[in-house]
């Protein structure tokens, strides 16, 4: 799971990366979104939502086993919903989710399902 938070942290400070279910929403609208990874502890009615707008924009939503606190410490933001805005970090970052789950590093819990 270190790798998927390493991996995001890159994202941000290449400006690949936006948090927030706003600004998440937003990008996924404006066909920007690429990734949307949540923190395993958001509410089931966010993430319900969440996937909603995603479904229509075609957008993979994954959510790993990181809380809150631990994403947003990971992306130097506060938000437990982070999206990825390019093809080749959310290809690696998606990678790397499933790697996460196939080794059952940290629990690996993680949804796949969109």
């Amino acid at each position: 799971m270190d790798k998927v938070l390493n991996m995001l942290g890159l994202a941000r400070r290449a400006g690949k990366l936006g948090g927030g279910y706003d600004a998440t929403v937003e990008k996924i609208k404006a066909g920007q979104a690429r990734l949307v990874v949540t923190a395993g502890d958001i509410s089931e009615k966010t993430l319900k939502n969440l996937k909603y707008e995603a479904g229509k924009q075609n957008v993979a939503v994954r959510q790993i086993a990181a809380g809150i606190a631990e994403l947003g410490r990971a992306c130097g933001i506060r938000a437990g919903i982070v999206v990825v805005n390019d093809e080749g970090f959310a290809k690696k970052t998606d990678e790397l989710i499933e790697e996460a789950k196939t080794d059952g590093s940290r629990s690996g819990k993680v949804d796949f399902s969109l």
